[in-house]
């Protein structure tokens, strides 16, 4: 492969792994380099004027076929953002879009040019049926603006799209997600929503570190519940929700279990609490994602018992001055053993 072939592959990957021929030609990649580059198996040929490399996310491929841009969930998942399962193909197009195609194709083995055959001649893009969007699991949005100019949508449109197709609080919780990882703004995703959907925006909120910790606070937003998000507690110091005076909640972000040391520190933490005359829930991944129903009863019956509040049995205290130490990964060798026997 030389080096300008090279080149044209690694300008397509810089630029969102899929981008129309105008985009190319816009930045002087002349249209002998480019087919160059699919002769040499480089970059492949999506569709009519639409060039992609070989290692670009699936769905910014199929996108590319159905006649747009991944945007929306699609998106989301391609960053690793907490999603809620969608299994759509989510394609913004123009809002004049017509004759889209089917993200699969027919014969998903492309024809390369024959031998002799000049460089620019490329690799014919496989052949694709109309688009049926149900059969084809595609959710279209049309939008024009901005223009498409690549496979994939910018980040912040690409979630302020998630608001009109998807569940609004299944949309809060992935926007939380990229706001705690902090690839985009708030203010970015306001200024791509559209009007009518910008109001959805006000339930968001930039210090939730996990999607279930999300669902958690919509659950108690809908109810008018008072509670802060990532509250500082000495000494053991921050907790994820502090619902009223004294319940704590505590979500694991992950399906799987925690390491052995961040497993007896989370304990440690749990009994300084206790000894606090806090009242402490430790929520999994399951419960939140999969026993939601249970779980959410509970967390409201605790509260209308008066649970999160000071009570006679129930009062502030320093906790006897104690604080337990925190342990390093390496400070308790037998701890990791006695983990795994679990």
């Amino acid at each position: 492969m030389s080096n300008e072939t090279r080149a044209v592959a690694n300008w397509i990957r810089r630029n969102g792994g899929a981008v129309p021929a105008r985009e190319l030609d816009a930045v002087g990649i002349r249209r002998e380099q480019v087919g160059s580059a699919v002769a040499a198996g480089s970059v492949i040929r999506v569709r009519q004027r639409w060039y992609a490399v070989p290692d670009a996310p699936a769905d910014i491929v199929r996108a590319v076929r159905v006649g747009g841009a991944a945007t929306a969930a699609s998106i989301a998942k391609i960053h690793g953002l907490w999603e809620d399962g969608d299994e759509l193909l989510h394609v913004r197009v123009h809002r004049s879009a017509a004759r889209l195609k089917s993200p699969t194709p027919a014969d998903p083995t492309p024809t390369r040019p024959t031998e002799g055959a000049v460089a620019n001649a490329a690799i014919r893009a496989p052949a694709l049926a109309p688009l049926d969007a149900k059969k084809d699991r595609v959710c279209v949005h049309y939008r024009s603006d901005p223009p498409i100019r690549s496979g994939r949508d910018p980040l912040a449109v690409a979630l302020a799209e998630m608001l009109h197709c998807t569940d609004r609080d299944a949309a809060i919780t992935t926007i939380d997600s990229a706001l705690a990882r902090g690839e985009v703004r708030l203010d970015e995703i306001r200024a791509s929503a559209s009007p009518g959907r910008r109001r959805i925006l006000d339930r968001c909120a930039e210090g939730s570190e996990s999607g279930i910790e999300t669902k958690v606070r919509l659950l108690l937003r809908a109810r008018n519940i008072r509670h802060r998000t990532q509250v500082s507690l000495p000494p053991v110091g921050r907790v994820d929700l502090l619902v009223g005076e004294r319940l704590v909640i505590e979500v694991d972000g992950s399906q799987f279990h925690s390491g052995p040391v961040e497993f007896e520190n989370d304990r440690r933490r749990d009994f300084e609490l206790a000894m606090r005359g806090y009242l402490v829930l430790r929520l999994s991944y399951t419960m939140v994602v999969d026993e939601w129903e249970v779980t959410s009863r509970g967390i409201l019956e605790l509260i209308a018992r008066g649970a999160h509040r000071w009570g006679a049995r129930s009062t502030p205290s320093d906790g006897l001055g104690m604080s337990l130490k925190r342990l390093g990964r390496y400070d308790d060798a037998p701890l990791a053993a006695q983990f795994a026997a679990r």
